[in-house]
């Protein structure tokens, strides 16, 4: 479907401007060198937030709005940055960009189960200096990593650090392993000798 609008050009009485016309922007329907509505454009951005970039373009394709997924990904990326409240309780763990190699810090809303923010290491001081930009943090909850502690307890000198359930387990799992492997023996001692057969008693049957 194409539109055609009648719409008034300006010219710029300024000798120095390099635009030197200006046509005349409808509010909510158009914007300069775009070439979609303001309502297709947004459809099109929800469809690639849901869907990503192929299967974006696979579903548009169906809908008869034919672009690429290229097309899809640039219109995603044109989105403002979301408001993002401040948390109460953050979540502080590792990620690798390069296992074994590079780490960074992911910050994650514990209450809202979203990430908030990335940091490029996993720094003390970087830590200490995003939690002392948000102090209305109540509860961290971290691994028991000493530079997390640092920065924590450097950046956020109010709030309460926890360990989260999955490093509980994580970490008694651990230990629980290490001291089954070191008395070995012990259970084995402890486990008594199965006798075997008698002489001139036959052997039992299994099925």
């Amino acid at each position: 479907m194409f539109f055609q609008l009648r719409v008034r050009r300006f010219a710029c009485r300024n000798s120095g401007c390099t635009r030197r016309t200006f046509v005349e922007q409808i509010r909510g329907l158009t914007r300069p060198h775009g070439q979609r509505t303001e309502r297709l454009r947004a459809t099109l951005a929800a469809v690639g937030l849901a869907l990503a970039g192929r299967a974006g373009a696979r579903l548009s394709s169906a809908l008869g709005v034919c672009v690429s997924r290229s097309t899809i990904l640039r219109l995603v990326d044109a989105l403002p940055e979301p408001e993002v409240p401040a948390p109460r309780v953050v979540g502080v763990d590792e990620y690798a960009t390069r296992k074994g190699r590079h780490y960074g810090t992911v910050l994650v809303d514990v209450e809202t189960r979203r990430p908030v923010d990335l940091l490029p290491d996993r720094e003390a001081s970087s830590l200490a200096a995003w939690l002392a930009d948000r102090p209305g943090v109540e509860v961290v909850c971290r691994d028991r990593a000493p530079f997390f502690a640092e920065g924590a307890t450097a950046g956020a000198p109010q709030a309460v650090q926890v360990a989260d359930r999955w490093h509980l387990w994580h970490n008694l799992s651990e230990a629980t392993e290490r001291s089954v492997a070191q008395h070995r023996r012990c259970l084995r001692a402890l486990v008594p000798a199965v006798p075997g057969p008698g002489p001139g008693m036959p052997p039992s049957m299994h099925c």
